[in-house]
């Protein structure tokens, strides 16, 4: 079993601590990240920012347990996710993480609420139940009555929106969204933006969010940036409760 230390409200859920993520050897080693210091809350809306090469992308795989730091500690939920071996990485991912891409990644030939209940799936859900919480999910995300329509009948902010109808029927504490709004145009960015803003303020999910787009970045509470494997100062876009 893992275990975690408490975590008081408002207490950092994410934290690195002087993380390094190195890549070859010698004269051709790349640094990633390097040093970098970075504390997420409980219930913040972050999001993270940079030109291509700069750590973004690197950051959120360790915020996401999908990679570990070379060197530095990252502690996830009081835990140093950073030692974990990749098994009970993935275990702390099915429980307390979901993932929204910019590729909604969808089954072509399953339905809307078949999608969202593969997570339920892996974790051995009855299929009564299963069907529940994936009606439940689609229905937080405004789309009750399209629940049988397979993504091909869907639009591609519906198809996001069961996109994260998937990441969110877990309840997972986290939610790490990576260019959620890339495939999208204007009226169903600010539809996705709008939703993923009242997860976080009405249900208090924590999300962390890739994005080069500075009017997506916005909604967030702040803005994180990255250069060079570096955290430069940024502005929060609105102040955190």
């Amino acid at each position: 079993m893992l275990q975690r230390a408490p975590l008081p409200e408002r207490e950092a859920l994410i934290r690195f601590d002087q993380v390094w993520k190195s890549y070859g050897q010698g004269e051709a080693q790349v640094h990633a990240l390097a040093g970098v210091d970075l504390a997420i809350a409980r219930g913040e809306f972050v999001a993270i920012m940079g030109p291509s090469g700069s750590g973004k992308s690197t950051s959120m795989n360790i915020i996401g347990c999908l990679d570990t730091p070379t060197s530095g500690r990252y502690d996830f939920m009081g835990v140093d996710a950073g030692r974990l071996d990749r098994g009970r990485r993935a275990i702390l991912r099915n429980l307390y993480i979901g993932f929204v891409f910019q590729g909604y990644n969808l089954l072509p030939r399953t339905t809307a609420a078949e999608n969202v209940e593969l997570p339920l799936v892996y974790r051995g859900v009855p299929a009564r139940e299963r069907r529940e919480q994936a009606m439940d999910a689609l229905a937080k995300v405004g789309l009750t009555g399209r629940e049988k329509h397979t993504p091909a009948e869907l639009s591609g902010g519906q198809q996001q929106r069961v996109a994260i109808a998937r990441a969110i029927v877990t309840e997972p504490m986290l939610l790490v969204a990576d260019e959620p709004t890339g495939n999208l145009d204007t009226e169903r960015t600010h539809e996705i933006m709008e939703l993923l803003t009242a997860l976080n303020r009405e249900r208090g999910l924590t999300i962390v969010m890739v994005t080069h787009e500075p009017d997506v970045a916005a909604y967030a509470d702040r803005s994180i940036h990255f250069i060079d494997g570096h955290i430069v100062p940024g502005v929060p876009s609105r102040e955190v409760a």
